[in-house]
């Protein structure tokens, strides 16, 4: 094979979301939300059921109900690591090179955006997504409203 085929695609370089799964999410939102002070807001789209979200910075952070995920069990090994791709094909194509099958082939996922899974050695699921160009305008908006850590950062420190 050719260096360039050996090559593996640019690496996970951003977390797009922390998905914690719960038989009891209201108890977990209510730690998250009201002791921790994670600014979570109740959400439902699609064909989900209701669930909380915010934005970490640039990382989306939710906490579902477990019956947007069935067949899987709450708990141990119920947190969702999502990581944003640049090419979906080329990366799940390595990946499959390697002895790692996704748990589904990529999907599309809202508008231009594409998701697949895997799971790690110790079962979690990791999602790996590709997310449109409406994903670049929603974080480009939410920085401008004070959402960009490195411009706060920079802020407190002047």
């Amino acid at each position: 094979m050719s260096e360039d085929a050996e090559r593996r695609p640019d690496g996970l370089r951003f977390l797009s979301g922390i998905i914690l799964v719960s038989a009891e999410p209201e108890r977990l939102v209510g730690f998250y939300r009201d002791v921790l002070g994670v600014p979570l807001a109740e959400e439902q789209h699609d064909d989900s059921q209701p669930h909380w979200a915010c934005e970490l910075g640039d990382v989306h952070f939710a906490i579902h109900p477990q019956a947007d995920y069935p067949g899987e069990a709450a708990g141990v090994g119920s947190v969702k690591l999502a990581f944003m791709v640049f090419e979906m094909d080329r990366l799940v194509a390595w990946l499959r090179g390697r002895g790692v099958e996704p748990l589904y082939p990529p999907v599309e996922f809202g508008e231009s955006s594409r998701i697949t899974a895997v799971r790690d050695p110790d079962g979690n699921t990791v999602e790996l997504t590709e997310l449109g160009p409406g994903w670049l305008d929603h974080l480009k908006t939410h920085r401008a409203a004070g959402g960009d850590l490195v411009a706060q950062w920079g802020a407190r420190l002047s």
